[in-house]
């Protein structure tokens, strides 16, 4: 979500203009995870209204369960290192947004709206509960949708966890005049680009996995881009962040309680000094979604962009784990 700067590129090849990341993650010490080799991930689905939502799943349905939300351009195998790090203490759930791999990916901006894309987590969460809250993880796109789920699900989320991506209400009142409109516009303008002249709508698997630095990882990201649609990423921005579409949120009743609900539960908010899509300032203003602002922890990472999981996945973990332990989880 919070990572675009797009320029055409012919033949699959990506220039440094058609970067639209601030960082590309290096490859990791460790070799690509042959995660999809393990016999004890399970890969299963549930519906939402007809729409089948993939998901894996690893551990036992008797212990805590924890939920991996992706964002753009992503898909479940982004929590491969989480997956095998939490499946030995939890039974660890990673879904494809719909969309993306292995989701389906249904006709139609209507059917990408912020409503529509939290009852795909609900199924997925009803899917594998068994009445247990979930400890919810979400990265971009994953962040967004997790804030507001809990938001509105405070019954079904224990704990919550967000990288790279602040409140999206944090966002919307950093426009505000008093506070620091044009540097937060400037860097929420790399949307808009996606609408020019529709060049969002032409990307290829090729330009998706650009960032992917392993070699091993980022043929298995580009052949699960050549199976999601590429309109279906494109419809998440233009059914929920297209300048229009931002206006009527601000009369939208439906919107306006999404936006508005108060976080109940402990949230982890990880970010990376250089992610440079949404201010610092944000971090704060999140709090006004906090019941309790004691209940937000915040972790700056140096030298980290925005694939936290990818950059820095044992850091990742281990925070992870150590913040569950303090909170009681």
């Amino acid at each position: 979500m919070f990572t675009a700067m797009f320029t055409r590129v012919v033949s699959g090849e990506t220039s440094s203009d058609a970067i639209w990341h601030n960082k590309i993650p290096v490859a990791l010490s460790e070799p690509a995870v042959d995660i999809d080799k393990d016999p004890n991930l399970l890969h299963r689905y549930a519906e939402n209204a007809g729409t089948k939502i993939h998901y894996v799943t690893m551990g036992s349905n008797q212990k805590p369960l924890m939920v991996f939300v992706h964002g753009f351009p992503d898909f479940w195998y982004s929590w491969r290192n989480q997956i095998q790090a939490f499946s030995a203490n939890y039974q660890v759930v990673a879904l494809d947004l719909r969309g993306y791999d292995l989701s389906d990916r249904p006709e139609g901006v209507e059917n990408y709206k912020f409503p529509v894309l939290l009852d795909d987590i609900r199924a997925v969460i009803n899917a594998e509960g068994n009445g247990r809250k979930a400890i919810l993880i979400g990265h971009d796109w994953g962040a967004a949708l997790s804030w507001l789920f809990t938001g509105q699900n405070p019954d079904m989320i224990e704990r919550l966890v967000v990288l790279s991506v602040p409140h999206p209400g944090a966002i919307t009142k950093e426009l505000l005049p008093w506070n620091h409109p044009i540097a937060q516009a400037r860097a929420s303008a790399y949307a808009t680009r996606f609408f020019a002249q529709g060049k969002g709508d032409n990307l290829t698997a090729q330009d998706l996995a650009y960032w992917v630095a392993d070699p091993q990882v980022k043929s298995r990201y580009i052949e699960a881009f050549a199976k999601s649609s590429i309109l279906s990423m494109m419809s998440y921005y233009k059914a929920n962040y297209a300048f229009s579409r931002l206006a009527l949120n601000l009369f939208d009743p439906t919107m306006k309680k999404l936006y508005g609900a108060v976080i109940k539960c402990p949230v982890l908010h990880v970010h990376g000094i250089e992610e440079s899509h949404a201010l610092l300032s944000t971090l704060d203003l999140e709090k006004s979604w906090i019941e309790n602002p004691d209940n937000l922890s915040v972790k700056i990472v140096p030298g980290v962009g925005h694939f936290i999981q990818h950059e820095v996945p044992d850091y990742l973990n281990q925070t992870i784990a150590s913040w569950l332990k303090d909170t009681g989880s």
